[in-house]
């Protein structure tokens, strides 16, 4: 009786720690994602009208058909958002992250063939860290996380057909049904599907069942708001160059992400020592573990958007590897210490007091001093024009306004039908390729003609973060005035449009924040 509460109390000791620490990495580091005010445009156009926004309404550039896999989630960040603003966006990541390792948990649970506890919390700690390192867990909410969990799970259902239930395959076409019209990373799902056939094929095991299964999980993909076509977009945007996107750069290119490299360090090397500790047989081994975990590795070295699905999948498959060489090399520290193992017990008390006191004091620190209602505001006076846009509002300025594409979601969330924008973070969802190729060659200044964009559009209203360098040509062109200036932004309108006299915006930063997801799409 004793055993069984003991364990029991661990475990919702566990949760509970876990939970707090994906909480205060959540509100320590967050903020708000330029996308979002997409999201709360289409997710205002589902609700409200219930249907999908199948045009795009805030652009001034020539567009297509607003293709949005994410049409369905933008409906529930919405109302969240339009209830509970920013708060209820950063809680809303809390418990996607946290339903993201809930999954791998379960997963673990399942498919652990030796002692190990899936209840490691320094491995969950290093997770965490590496998805808030790339980017991946830090701003208030993204719909990726949603694919993670999905991901995560579809690898369990998988895992356990290896094991003979093969019922579960029929469920996956439903399952697909919902994650295709929550996010366009179900893609992932249709390869995961082919690579287990791939895999099962060469460990000489049952893999047609595989190919069936991917046959009605794509013909799922037709049942969506804009029905062939879409899937049509779907695939072809999957080979698209988003060179220009941090997010879908290497992380190598980008010369940080320290955590990610250790973690394919620790792989290799935990994989390969396994091997040869063990004496496995090279043929032997589980060939669609090692194809998955090869193709993770692969796409997560060539994206930083991809090292979530990466997380998923070394978390589940490479858990017992990594303390298979974690328990061998604690053992032989032991001996070398001449420390008995009698003591052992007493040694891994004291080490989970200090970890967890550290845990709880990192969680109390953090909470106290990032509080859920602000948490989410880090950042936002340099990140978005919120007084720029602020004054344009307060002046009636109305036009065409080109922008950055990263700001433009938000100039068009709080300024529309008064402000119309170039183009944003859409790109091959609404815009042709041209569009953004075209702005990217105007903020980096690439070529001789890259000033051309500001006679081919009808543009009315420039901003700029100031630290584009293309901001000093614009100051010499004659056809254009600065009438707003700050610390980060500038403003320039057509001369024939400037007004005699602009009203200074009265509103603090504080007053801005507070009426930050106010505008015409509630």
């Amino acid at each position: 009786m004793y055993g069984a509460f003991k364990s029991l109390f661990f475990k919702v000791f566990f949760y509970i720690t876990l939970f707090l620490l994906t909480y205060s990495f959540c509100v320590k580091f967050n903020v708000l994602d330029y996308d979002l005010w997409a999201r709360l445009i289409q997710g205002w156009h589902v609700v409200v009208h219930h249907s999908v926004m199948y045009q795009d309404i805030v652009s001034y550039t020539n567009t297509h058909v607003w293709y949005d896999p994410e049409w369905l989630s933008s409906a529930f960040i919405y109302m969240i958002a339009h209830k509970f603003h920013g708060a209820g966006l950063t809680l809303l990541k809390v418990f996607l992250l946290y339903a993201f390792f809930i999954s791998i948990i379960i997963s673990l649970k399942s498919l652990i063939k030796s002692k190990e506890s899936p209840y490691n919390t320094a491995y969950f700690v290093f997770l965490l860290a590496l998805l808030v390192q790339s980017s991946i867990a830090t701003y208030t909410v993204r719909c990726q996380l949603i694919t993670f969990i999905f991901f995560a799970v579809w690898i369990y259902l998988l895992e356990l057909v290896r094991k003979g239930h093969d019922t579960i395959l029929y469920f996956l076409p439903f399952i697909m049904l919902l994650w295709l019209n929550l996010h366009g990373g179900c893609i992932a799902g249709v390869g995961i599907l082919v690579l287990y056939a791939i895999g099962e094929f060469l460990n000489k095991k049952p893999f047609k069942k595989y190919l069936i299964t991917l046959f009605f999980v794509g013909l799922v993909f037709f049942i969506n708001p804009w029905g062939i076509q879409y899937v049509k977009f779907m695939f072809e945007s999957s080979y698209l160059d988003r060179s220009w996107i941090a997010e879908w750069q290497s992380p190598f290119v980008k010369g940080s992400n320290f955590l990610y490299k250790i973690s394919l360090i620790a792989l290799f090397f935990c994989y390969i020592f396994k091997i040869i500790k063990n004496k496995i047989n090279i043929m032997s081994i589980d060939k669609t573990k090692l194809i998955v975990l090869l193709m993770l590795i692969f796409l997560s070295a060539k994206y930083i958007k991809h090292i979530g699905l990466y997380s998923a999948g070394i978390s589940i498959f490479m858990y017992e590897d990594f303390y298979y060489c974690y328990h061998y090399f604690m053992e032989k520290i032991r001996i070398y210490l001449q420390i008995e193992k009698s003591n052992i017990p007493k040694i891994s008390f004291v080490r989970n007091i200090f970890l967890y006191g550290l845990i709880y004091l990192y969680c109390t620190v953090t909470i106290f001093l990032y509080p859920l209602n602000v948490s989410y505001y880090s950042l936002t006076a340099q990140s978005f024009p919120l007084k720029a846009i602020d004054f344009m509002l307060e002046n009636n300025i109305k036009g065409n306004i080109f922008a950055p594409f990263y700001l433009s979601s938000y100039i068009a969330y709080k300024g529309y039908p008064n402000l119309k924008i170039y183009m944003d973070g859409r790109q091959e969802q609404v815009y042709y390729s041209d569009i953004f190729d075209k702005e990217m060659f105007f903020m980096d200044k690439i070529g001789k003609k890259y000033l051309n964009v500001l006679s081919e559009y009808n543009h009315d209203i420039i901003l700029l973060d100031k630290t584009f360098k293309v901001v000093k040509d614009i100051e010499t062109l004659d056809s254009w005035r600065k009438i707003y200036d700050d610390e980060f932004y500038v403003v320039f309108v057509k001369k024939e449009l400037v007004k005699f006299k602009y009203n200074k915006t009265s509103k603090s930063e504080d007053e801005i924040l507070n009426t930050l997801f106010n505008s015409s799409f509630q």
